[in-house]
């Protein structure tokens, strides 16, 4: 259970959680409008690190802006809200969870409405590298077209809720979706990458995949290892062409896949897999 801490950072003080929560009558709380982003924090020894911080910050408020939740605080602001939120808390590993929402008891809507902006904070463990299982799921993904994916909007995520419930239900830990025209997007809340002999394949983004920051962090450590990284469109009778595949999302780092059923992989003992690994890892351990 990743629970949240007993305390959040909250339009620009700390406060307990539940005093930044929104009214039941709230139309975010309602139709999910909102928009969140997820953070790293990774202690290490007398220090935090935080992974893309920036871009992080600056994709949270793309998606507000596009969405009409317009905030006043800057990246500054936002900056010194997580490590005030981190210096109240015991130094361990936490995913961070800004989030752009309302909070007032009005179930229309207007750009004129107060926002507010929330940054929690969830203990999780790091460095876990057990392979998952994966089936193809039976959701689609939701169209770009119709949600823009890269904004992060809450409601969005209700898809990758149903795909990972559908998934643990069948006895797989996640679903990849498929788009429109039947292409492998992505897991329920992390990036694909396959392995195909000695070069790396994700599917190329469309408006239909998340161009996730841990997608591009891969990328560019693969280009520094001179792994060659292919971008294209992959449909499901592609998967028995690949010798391994992983998932690569923000919270859940790296994550080897023994399967994506019916087929079989062996991704956790692949030499290009540990060596991306290693390399990912020495960039969170600094």
């Amino acid at each position: 259970m990743l629970e949240a801490t007993s305390i959040v950072w909250h339009n620009g003080r700390l406060v307990e959680r539940e005093q930044a929560a929104p009214s039941i009558a709230s139309h975010s709380l309602h139709l999910g409008i909102g928009v969140f982003d997820g953070i790293m924090a990774y202690w290490n020894g007398n220090h935090y690190y935080i992974h893309c911080l920036d871009a992080h910050l600056d994709r949270l408020r793309n998606g507000a802006t596009q969405m009409g939740l317009e905030f006043s605080w800057s990246n500054a602001d936002l900056k010194i809200g997580i490590s005030s939120l981190l210096d109240q808390l015991p130094a361990t590993n936490y995913y961070i969870r800004p989030i752009v929402y309302r909070s007032v008891p009005q179930l229309s809507f207007n750009d004129l409405m107060p926002v507010d902006v929330t940054i929690l904070a969830v203990t999780i463990d790091r460095d876990v590298n057990k392979p998952l299982t994966c089936h193809i799921s039976p959701y689609q993904r939701i169209s770009g077209n119709a949600i823009p994916l890269a904004w992060k909007i809450c409601g969005t995520y209700v898809n990758s809720y149903l795909a990972r419930r559908a998934a643990q239900i069948a006895g797989f830990n996640d679903g990849i979706l498929l788009d429109q025209q039947g292409r492998i997007t992505e897991a329920a809340v992390a990036n694909l990458f396959l392995i195909q002999k000695d070069k790396l394949v994700t599917p190329a983004l469309t408006p239909h995949i998340f161009p996730g920051i841990t997608r591009l962090t891969i990328i560019d450590l693969a280009k520094n290892l001179q792994i060659p990284v292919e971008e294209r469109d992959i449909k499901p009778a592609d998967l028995e062409n690949f010798d391994g595949a992983f998932l690569a999302a923000t919270m859940m780092e790296l994550k080897p896949l023994s399967t994506i059923h019916p087929y079989i992989y062996d991704t956790s003992n692949h030499p290009l897999f540990r060596s991306c690994l290693k390399e990912f890892q020495e960039i969170t351990h600094q």
